[in-house]
């Protein structure tokens, strides 16, 4: 669901969509939704293929790290790739509420979260089932963070791809349904993780 459709807390036009239609502003100057939508999966499809194939984007799981995944997949769509949001947000699907950090705590979530995930040595030697259960832990905190404007989804399932491929896990997430992660991801904001841990459990394909 595009940025311009969120409802937003403060109830002010947002700074990333255009001041005439609530499209986001992009770098090819496209107003139409539809148009847009199609153009971006199909760049971002690419860049993502790029990312599985190739390690593209290096880093050590930092802030940094993730600004430079969605960097690297949005780059040719969004002034905003690689930039955290400013602007503070919740959003709406199928009737349940996920309300996300606010943007001036973004900076300090990510990196508190981040740095326990260091702590926990990046979840490796865990034990598969553990493992599941803390990788689930982490995805869902990002989300809620959702750093971005746009794309959070997109960064995040690469983060914790790359995440797994340091404990030797390969995770493709062409093996789960769109609907059903979607699923997963609004039960898991709402406290229940369990399809969240099944869908991760799902994707792996090396255990």
């Amino acid at each position: 669901m595009p940025y311009s459709k969120y409802n937003r807390r403060d109830f002010v036009r947002s700074k990333y969509i255009y001041e005439d239609v609530d499209v986001l502003v992009n770098f090819l100057g496209i107003k139409d939704q539809k148009i847009l939508e199609r153009f971006e999966a199909d760049v971002t499809y690419q860049r993502q293929l790029m990312l599985e194939k190739e390690d593209y984007v290096k880093g050590r799981f930092s802030k940094s790290h993730l600004k430079n995944i969605h960097k690297f997949i949005f780059q040719d769509v969004y002034p905003f790739a690689g930039h955290f949001r400013t602007e503070s947000v919740f959003k709406v699907t199928n009737g349940v509420r996920t309300d996300f950090c606010r943007s001036e705590h973004i900076v300090s979530q990510l990196d508190e979260l981040l740095q326990n995930l260091r702590k926990e040595k990046y979840l490796k030697g865990l034990k598969f089932e553990n493992y599941i259960v803390r990788l689930a832990h982490y995805m869902n905190e990002l989300n809620l963070i959702h750093p971005f404007p746009e794309g959070n989804g997109r960064s995040i399932r690469e983060y914790i791809r790359e995440l797994a491929l340091k404990s030797n896990y390969k995770i493709h997430w062409s093996r789960l349904n769109k609907d059903e992660l979607l699923d997963a991801m609004i039960r898991a904001a709402n406290g229940d993780l369990m399809r969240l841990e099944k869908c991760l459990k799902k994707s792996i394909i090396d255990n």
